[in-house]
């Protein structure tokens, strides 16, 4: 199966195994705003596939959202569904519309029309030219073409409620990548906070003797570890933003980056579990797409009904036929004459066809389909339901893991400093030190990985009740 571009950067970019950070030795806020203004990852991105020359486009995530429902191209793609959804109802919308039928044949004829077959073969020919015009107007279909013209509408407003779940799913997209990009940008930052922290303390102990080499090579070894982390997230943001470049129809030659440098929890106004299902079950196109599917059914059941009753219509027709030289014709006069003749007239049709063996087994079959819909509908609620009751449950459940994280990363930060306290006055080892740094790494690893997770599930909630950016 190929798989496109677009396809694979959004797997790898989402493909997050993710790395911890840490801020090392009682750094503040201030001290990793200032690290922030270092994009490492941009700086490996340019030296591996060079500079690009176009424009510097720097948004936020309300401006990526805004541009990727206009510019993402499976949007243009849907567009295009409902513009051919709208050239059919204007093939169903035939009433009253003249209609051109015209036929121009041209071939030899015998001359001599009492010996056809021995003045064809004789080759004793003329050449015959015929010619018919004819014009149809309907007037009455029985309630035919309204029937199609709804049912073609139907078609549209179908291929419109995809496109919003296709807008749906671009947003939630849109807004997994930018935390996945911030996630990596604050775990690439805090790893080189770490990494440099590191150095110095192996600087210091190198530069004032006495340490025991051992717990040297274990301090190295350790910074060696947080180095292949670190390249490994520049990895991981690198595709993050050229997946979000795809989402947004940024041309390769322009750089894009984000706006934002820091990876903060959202703060939703949350409603009870009722508000949400209320909102689920109003606004979710999917729903939306049965009901639509359910009305389209009845009126191709109420299309095929009406098939059997005739159309009535009012046309008119012209015929010509020339041919020179025929002799030995019976019938002299132009309607008769079947080489020369000029022939018109105008009238009412009356036209169907009865078929009811045909026509009945199929308004079973639709009907068949109809209650088939019907009890897809029922289930369909129920899903919606069961969706929404588990992005509510995962919105508080990373809320609370968020809050834990928040609070075990202050402990370990306590502990990391009681630890290099107890180093600098020697009466703590290389290994505590390593020990207290390790349990920082994956407390405030853990932390931004549950605010990830938190902001990925309020947008999943947002997307599971059918809740569009205005």
């Amino acid at each position: 199966m190929k798989i496109s571009r677009k396809q694979s950067c959004i797997a790898l970019a989402l493909l997050f195994i993710l790395s911890t950070g840490f801020k090392i030795f009682g750094e503040n806020d201030e001290d990793i705003n200032k690290k922030h203004e270092e994009d490492t990852a941009a700086k490996e991105e340019q030296k591996i596939f060079g500079p690009r020359n176009g424009l510097n486009i720097r948004l936020t995530l309300d401006q990526c959202i805004k541009r990727a429902l206009t510019y993402n191209p499976e949007l243009e793609i849907a567009d295009y569904s409902i513009q051919g959804a709208k050239e059919k109802k204007i093939e169903a919308d035939h009433f009253g519309t003249p209609i051109f039928d015209y036929e121009y044949d041209l071939g030899p004829a015998p001359k001599d029309a009492s010996d056809a077959f021995h003045s064809f073969f004789s080759g004793d020919l003329t050449v015959f030219n015929k010619m018919k015009v004819g014009v149809g107007v309907p007037i009455h279909t029985f309630g035919k073409v309204k029937t199609g013209k709804e049912l073609a509408e139907t078609g549209i407003v179908a291929e419109r409620e995809r496109k919003e779940i296709k807008k749906s799913e671009i947003v939630l997209q849109v807004k997994q990548l930018y935390y996945g990009i911030l996630l990596a940008r604050e775990v690439g930052h805090l790893l080189k906070s770490a990494y440099e922290g590191l150095g110095k303390e192996i600087q210091k102990r190198e530069d004032q003797g006495g340490t025991d080499p051992s717990e040297l090579l274990k301090l190295k070894l350790f910074r060696a570890e947080l180095e292949k982390r670190k390249e490994e997230g520049d990895k991981r943001e690198i595709l993050a933003k050229e997946a979000m470049s795809v989402q947004l129809g940024i041309d390769e030659a322009d750089r894009f980056d984000i706006m934002s440098d820091r990876l903060r929890p959202e703060t939703p106004t949350m409603s009870n579990y009722d508000v949400y299902r209320q909102s689920a079950l109003a606004n979710r196109s999917d729903l939306k797409l049965l009901d639509l599917g359910y009305h389209a059914k009845e009126k191709q059941l109420q299309l095929e009904s009406r098939l059997m009753s005739p159309n009535l219509a009012f046309g008119g027709f012209l015929e010509l036929g020339r041919a020179k030289g025929i002799t030995g014709l019976k019938n002299t006069d132009d309607f008769n004459n079947p080489f020369n003749y000029t022939r018109a007239g105008v009238g009412f049709q009356l036209k169907g066809q009865l078929d009811f063996h045909s026509s009945l087994s199929k308004v079973r079959q639709l009907r068949s389909e109809l209650y088939k819909i019907d009890v897809q509908r029922q289930l369909a609620e129920d899903g919606v339901e069961l969706e929404v009751k588990e992005a509510f449950l995962e919105v508080r459940n990373t809320k609370l893991d968020m809050e834990r994280a928040e609070e075990g990363g202050k402990l370990s930060r306590q502990l990391l400093f009681l630890t290099q306290s107890n180093m600098d006055i020697g009466i703590a080892e290389s290994k505590d030190l390593i020990d207290a740094l390790s349990a920082f790494l994956q407390t405030r690893g853990q932390y931004f990985e549950s605010v990830f997770n938190y902001n990925v599930a309020v947008a999943k909630l947002e997307n599971k009740t059918g809740q569009m950016p205005e």
